[in-house]
């Protein structure tokens, strides 16, 4: 289980990238990851609010034109805590 979370955290990431590259994302795509990441924040208490701030970081980039340096910032974080669900 904690391995099928650290992927959706790597798959946050990865979207993540491809919206500060510019990449053209299917908004549906966002949109669920994030409706995954709310859901999954909600399991979860200690690392709740990181999964909180990217999904709302990730809903927000749907709408506005997002600073690169804050997505870069939530791709650290989501990449690294993927990363380390994965070798839990």
């Amino acid at each position: 289980m904690v391995k099928i979370l650290g992927i959706l955290d790597l798959l946050a990431a990865i979207l993540l990238i491809g919206t500060a590259s510019g990449v053209g994302i299917p908004t549906y795509v966002l949109i669920f990851i994030s409706v995954c990441l709310f859901l999954k924040a909600c399991i979860s208490i200690k690392e709740g609010v990181i999964d909180l701030m990217i999904a709302s970081l990730i809903i927000l980039s749907v709408f506005f034109v997002m600073p690169s340096y804050l997505l870069f910032i939530g791709v650290a974080f989501m990449g690294f805590k993927g990363v380390m669900s994965l070798f839990a």
